[in-house]
């Protein structure tokens, strides 16, 4: 299944669909003279319906295409705005080009030849913008969380944020190999701070949140984190870590987030402290 939904106006001229099979927000953000498309869909095919549904709600050219992070069902779909110009963290060109990371198992469980799949045109490292006439976009990579290469979407004129899977109102957010838990509470602190009290966030999955959301979805990750170290500190073993640590989350969202937790306190020398016999 590559489904798409109807278009639904979140704030004026900004628009959300949701494409199936993974239930992932796509944005459009249309202008007096272009419009930008958040995030591509999870193949070649899926992308192309999603400029097909774009001509079918503004007139206005697709001028560029932003994808939030590598994963496929936001990057996947970049073959078919080839012929615009496309964004991304620098970090995903290179997983993608080189197939690398499940790029290509992710692929084939698709149905995707993975030689359709293409890297964004331009790379950023920290923040660029995009003009679309009478508007103005801005996208900024705040840190690392999710991916090493998380981007946001910012409409300032409309008070929206497309936080990608920085943030998941579906259901809790998920933690792979290429999380970062210890830092990801801090990149939503970035996001806090581009939001007034009427802002919206249009999260990788789920309806639009408020700031109290992200506020509360900060405060878990930081649990995550404050309890891997806690583990570390205490001299449990990572084997033993699931059943023993306090999750805000279930163990199979948190499970890959709790192995990497516990390399990189390894990578920075953090080590648990062991009991010993007392010597009096």
């Amino acid at each position: 299944m590559s489904e798409l939904s109807d278009w639904r106006e979140v704030a004026a001229g900004v628009y959300v669909a949701v494409a199936e099979p993974a239930g992932v927000n796509v944005g459009l953000i249309v202008g007096k003279e272009a419009a930008l498309v958040v995030d591509t869909g999870s193949s070649p095919a899926q992308g192309r319906a999603i400029r097909d549904a774009v001509a079918r709600i503004t007139a206005a050219p697709v001028s560029t295409a932003v994808v939030t992070h590598w994963h496929y069902d936001h990057a996947f779909g970049l073959a078919a705005f080839h012929d615009v110009l496309t964004i991304g963290h620098e970090s995903v060109a290179g997983r993608i080009s080189a197939l690398d990371h499940g790029v290509t198992e992710a692929a084939r469980g698709l149905g995707v030849d993975p030689a359709e799949l293409v890297a964004p045109h331009r790379q950023i490292a920290v923040a660029t913008a995009v003009d679309l006439g009478d508007r103005r976009v801005e996208i900024a990579h705040l840190g690392r969380g999710h991916t090493d290469g998380d981007l946001v979407v910012v409409v300032p004129d409309a008070d929206v944020v497309f936080a990608g899977d920085l943030l998941e109102s579906a259901g809790p957010p998920w933690y792979g190999d290429d999380s970062f838990p210890h830092e990801w509470a801090a990149t939503l602190d970035g996001v806090i701070g581009l939001m007034a009290r009427r802002s919206r966030v249009v999260p990788g999955h789920g309806p639009e949140v408020d700031r109290e959301f992200v506020f509360n979805a900060r405060g878990e990750l930081a649990a995550v984190s404050g309890e891997v170290r806690r583990l570390v500190e205490s001299g449990v073993a990572e084997r033993d870590a699931l059943t023993a640590g306090s999750w805000p989350f279930p163990e199979v969202n948190v499970a890959a987030g709790v192995a990497r937790g516990y390399a990189d306190l390894a990578d920075v020398g953090i080590k648990g402290v062991r009991p010993t016999l007392p010597l009096a």
